[in-house]
């Protein structure tokens, strides 16, 4: 899974699933859901982040796998 954000556009994308997806539908204005050719939500996208979210802090917890911060893109 990746948590990527593009300051650019003020997009926040969680990536659920590493594949492309094949269509996707808007959930609510602003909210993304990426599926697979199967259906399953392989990303998430919202527009607008700063305005929906606060992005000063990124909190994990009770997270099973490992933990990575990176500079830049998360893809």
């Amino acid at each position: 899974m990746n948590i990527a954000y593009f300051k650019d556009t003020d997009t926040l994308y969680l990536e659920l699933a590493p594949e492309s997806a094949t269509r996707a539908w808007e959930a609510q204005a602003g909210i993304v859901l990426n599926l697979s050719d199967d259906g399953r939500v392989v990303g998430i996208e919202i527009e607008h982040a700063s305005q929906k979210t606060d992005l000063k802090l990124l909190r994990v917890g009770n997270f099973p796998g490992e933990v990575h911060a990176v500079a830049g893109a998360a893809h």
